[in-house]
């Protein structure tokens, strides 16, 4: 026992002279607070015995390797708790078809309080390599305040390319009046020697958005064919297909609020559908202003309109064709902040002349980080059905129900998938080291 009572006090005796020697010396002191009020922001002094600026970049749609290649006079972290500054990377389709990048600078630890906001726009046309410079060429910007105060900064300059003075100040017309169209198709063939499969799909839209109109049309179409070789020269075949096309409105009504109309058409042999038109007018409310989106949204919208349908074959109430009154109320929230992401929303339809004809949908997504080093990701969605008017009538044959050629009645369905991660170790993310990464 005498021997137990030594050794712990040995032990006590180290862990206090490791966690003394461990400490910054007094005369360097506590770190700046953050700013309140209209108080002067603390100086952005880096963190002592630190010869780079740490930043946790938190980007989904970034070349993680070429930006720590490129922006090397900073540290990668892996986790956001190591990091000076946290990078968070947002992203917007315009309307001419390009994406709007929207990077904010968060300070954290000594550098608490010293946020900023840097956008940038990319076009259509542009390149991912166009894309990716670009990011890079920001990023730095928008870095060098930060990094002002470390070593690297004598190893910093700054360049800028003056215009010529010939250049056009005024904007160019728009020969297209800011419309924008895409044309999109592909398809795939597989097989084996007893089975064959085929698939075609093509897409094609228009859109044109400015700050206070919002217009789109867009149509698809899919192919699918299968070929079975039964045995005995017998051989099965399948075929199924779906078409839409839709139409979209809006008019902007304030940073908050917007009306507009829906209208689709589809076809789809599996739905026992020939064509479905719905012509939905909407109204829409952000409790968030619009221009705050790429951050944080909270919705909701109602539309009420008509719809009418020519099935295919007789379905189980006896139609052909029908015309019904339908309302929609939906409500989503989407947010993406440091932590991490969440989106979920709920939406209600209903048949107005048969109340007890209805469908109940739930989604959400959420990819957070809970703490160091672990984060938890989920996605998932449950309907409750209760309007599958369009089921034809009759039983369905094994093949239609193994090769899903006809839907079948169902009063729920659901979707969920999740996964979790930890990591640990090394706090640093900074190297690159691309050997045998293209299946060397």
């Amino acid at each position: 026992m005498a021997t137990y009572r030594i050794v712990l006090w040995a032990w006590c005796v180290c862990a206090i002279a490791v966690s003394a020697f461990a400490q910054p010396p007094a005369s360097q002191g506590p770190p700046p607070p953050p700013p309140q009020g209209g108080q002067a922001r603390a100086p952005m002094t880096p963190p002592p015995q630190r010869s780079l600026l740490r930043i946790f970049l938190d980007c989904d749609r970034c070349d993680g390797e070429f930006l720590r290649t490129e922006v090397a006079f900073v540290d990668y972290m892996r986790d956001r708790t190591d990091a000076d500054v946290h990078v968070l990377v947002t992203t917007e389709s315009t309307g001419g078809g390009g994406t709007l990048w929207t990077l904010k600078f968060i300070g954290q630890n000594t550098y608490a309080g010293h946020e900023h906001i840097v956008t940038f726009t990319t076009p259509q046309t542009a390149t991912a390599d166009v894309q990716r410079k670009e990011m890079a060429r920001i990023l730095k910007i928008g870095l060098v305040a930060y990094a002002a105060g470390t070593p690297a900064i004598s190893s910093l300059n700054v360049t800028y390319t003056k215009p010529a003075e010939s250049a056009a100040v005024e904007k160019k017309k728009d020969p297209w009046n800011y419309w924008v169209f895409r044309l999109n198709m592909n398809g795939n063939l597989n097989g084996e020697e007893l089975s064959s499969y085929k698939s075609y799909r093509f897409n094609s839209s228009a859109n044109r958005t400015t700050e206070n109109w919002k217009m789109g049309l867009s149509a698809s179409r899919n192919e699918n064919r299968n070929a079975y070789d039964l045995g005995d020269g017998e051989i099965f075949k399948s075929r199924s297909s779906s078409w839409s096309a839709d139409g979209l409105l809006v008019k902007s009504a304030g940073p908050r609020f917007s009306v507009g109309m829906r209208a689709n058409a589809s076809g789809s042999t599996y739905a026992n559908q020939d064509l479905v038109l719905n012509v939905l007018p909407t109204v829409e409310f952000d409790v968030f202003p619009y221009k705050e989106n790429a951050r944080r949204a909270l919705t909701f919208s109602y539309a009420a309109g008509l719809q009418t349908a020519n099935y295919a074959a007789e379905t189980i109430y006896g139609k052909l064709t029908e015309a019904l009154p339908r309302q929609r109320l939906s409500t989503g929230l989407s947010l993406r902040q440091p932590w991490g992401s969440i989106y979920t929303s709920v939406s209600f339809t209903q048949q107005l002349n048969k109340l007890d004809r209805t469908n109940l949908g739930f989604f959400g997504e959420a990819d957070v980080r809970l703490f160091r080093g672990f984060s938890f990701n989920v996605m998932g969605d449950y309907s409750r059905i209760r309007d599958q008017i369009s089921l034809q009538k009759g039983d369905a044959s094994t093949e239609d129900v193994l090769l899903r050629l006809r839907q079948l009645h169902s009063g729920y369905s659901y979707y969920i998938g999740f996964g979790v991660s930890y990591s640990f170790g090394s706090i640093f993310n900074t190297i690159v080291n691309p050997r045998f990464n293209n299946g060397g």
